[in-house]
């Protein structure tokens, strides 16, 4: 159970719950939600607090953020299949997995990285997505490490790199 001004994350949306209300239309006790992006309380959502759809989460901790970190090289990037791509970036952005964001970054690094080596033009799909899947993924974990989504990014890439075997000079 959540409560009042607890952080959660909602279909990949950063919210505050700002309160408890009974739904009018299904009658269920349900969560109010506000978007850390429309903190002027423009937009809420009602989020039932049976949660029976399982898109309702906690917020991702600096613990897990740091296993993330040091697990990275662990998560495969998506088979290259160009004729699906959107299909399979689509339905990683629907879950709930931060990995799911990590594949589809790491999925388009690749593929743009082939394109450049191949002189050819980048393909838009992998632009789109990876643009999703950054903001998603720093947007989350700049909340919860107290940082702007950019400076997330900067810290999160850094920590990777520190990660990564020193290759020998020869």
């Amino acid at each position: 159970m959540y409560k009042k001004n607890d952080v959660v994350v909602y279909r990949r949306d950063v919210c505050r719950v700002s309160g408890k209300q009974k739904s009018d239309m299904t009658g269920e006790q349900c969560y109010v939600l506000e978007p850390f992006d429309k903190s002027d309380g423009s937009m809420k959502m009602l989020v039932p607090v049976s949660n029976k759809a399982g898109h309702l989460r906690d917020l991702i901790s600096k613990e897990e953020i740091k296993l993330l970190i040091k697990n990275y090289d662990d998560v495969e990037p998506l088979e290259d299949k160009p004729a699906n791509m959107k299909s399979q970036y689509v339905a990683m952005l629907k879950g709930d997995s931060i990995e799911d964001l990590i594949r589809i970054i790491k999925t388009s690094y690749m593929r743009n990285k082939a394109r450049i080596d191949s002189h050819k033009k980048l393909a838009a799909i992998d632009g789109e997505y990876l643009e999703k899947a950054e903001t998603y993924l720093f947007k989350e974990l700049g909340v919860s490490l107290g940082k702007t989504t950019e400076d997330a990014k900067e810290y999160f890439v850094k920590e990777v790199q520190k990660t990564k075997p020193k290759k020998k000079k020869k």
